[in-house]
């Protein structure tokens, strides 16, 4: 019978370790200005060594209860490059903060924010 090394070292338990994914929101930029007609592109890294099982985007108006945008990927991969463009066509000019929170295997999470200014004009 064979068993993985971390099936042995740590009981095969998916219980949170502590080792939180490594998350990076390389693109939009802190304060970055877009126009609602030209999209906002969304560049983040991920890496986790217990495989990155989802992350979720939410991007909110800054005294919004309620998301503009929502949507979950998962990759399930220990390296997660992922590179989108979100239609932001319809939403009104204002201060806006996307979250990203990566979730790994063992439900450790990471979260990172960004403040984005969206204008209708460039």
């Amino acid at each position: 019978m064979l068993t993985a090394c971390e099936d042995i070292f740590e009981g095969g338990s998916l219980q949170p370790d502590g080792s939180v994914p490594s998350l990076t929101v390389n693109n939009p930029g802190k304060n970055q200005k877009i126009t609602a007609s030209g999209g906002l592109r969304v560049n983040i890294t991920a890496v986790d060594k217990d495989d990155v099982d989802y992350i979720d985007f939410t991007l909110r108006g800054e005294t919004a209860e309620k998301p503009v945008v929502s949507f979950r990927t998962s990759p399930e991969e220990r390296i997660v490059e992922f590179d989108t463009t979100l239609n932001v066509s319809g939403i009104a000019p204002g201060v806006y903060k996307l979250k990203v929170a990566a979730t790994d295997k063992r439900t450790n999470l990471s979260v990172q924010e960004v403040t984005v200014n969206v204008t209708t004009q460039e």
